[in-house]
């Protein structure tokens, strides 16, 4: 994306994330592409991107919506992530070199930097990059593969039903499990992982009930 396309893209991921617009609302190209002074087509570009990211859905013939999933859903999605990590997490403890722990480190001593300046979306990110860089340890494709797409879904799912006080904890519980991978602790970097995904779908609000934006020029303010 050229550099517009980013602005765009970081300001409605923004949004998304931070509940300034609820799940099934409708994103209306033209709309948008008018309170960021463009045309529709970089609006277009940053649409099919947050479409791969989950975060929206493109409906033939409808236009593009911001994703919802069901507390159903996220139940599903956080008790495939505990079996599927279980075995990476162990698996990475075994296998890892010491090129893969550094960097490993580096996502965490990053996370905490910019949780610390108050960059919420770009922390996040860093967390998921955290448990994929551990599928990635773990030297099976299919584990990086897979934990992709469920992250990509954890994160429309905290964009829903997560208030947001809650989400600075993750980072200490990555630095606990970085250290037990380190120590190659199976047993402890697996109670860890769990743990840490228990805590993160313990702490979703499933009871809260949703509204709607107003307009989308609350994007701008």
């Amino acid at each position: 994306m050229n550099s517009k396309e980013l602005e765009i893209y970081k300001k409605i991921k923004q949004a998304i994330l931070q509940r300034k617009l609820f799940p099934n609302m409708q994103l209306v190209e033209k709309e948008i592409a008018y309170s960021f002074g463009v045309s529709r087509t970089p609006v277009r570009n940053v649409l099919r991107r947050l479409s791969y990211e989950r975060l929206v859905k493109i409906i033939e013939n409808k236009g593009a919506f911001v994703t919802c999933s069901s507390k159903e859903e996220a139940k599903e999605v956080f008790e495939m992530r505990r079996v599927l990590e279980t075995e990476a997490v162990r698996k990475a403890c075994r296998l890892f070199n010491e090129e893969q722990i550094r960097e490993l480190e580096d996502l965490v001593q990053e996370e905490l930097r910019e949780i610390e300046q108050g960059d919420y979306i770009e922390a996040l990110q860093l967390s998921g990059d955290f448990h994929l860089k551990i599928a990635e340890m773990a030297g099976n494709s299919y584990f990086y593969q897979y934990l992709e797409d469920l992250i990509s879904l954890t994160y429309v799912i905290i964009s829903i039903y997560s208030r947001g006080k809650e989400r600075n904890g993750t980072c200490c519980n990555h630095l606990e499990i970085f250290h037990a991978i380190k120590q190659r602790d199976e047993d402890l970097a697996v109670q860890l992982t769990v743990d840490h995904l228990k805590e993160i779908e313990s702490n979703l609000h499933f009871s809260d009930v949703l509204q709607l934006s107003t307009s989308f020029s609350e994007l701008l303010t």
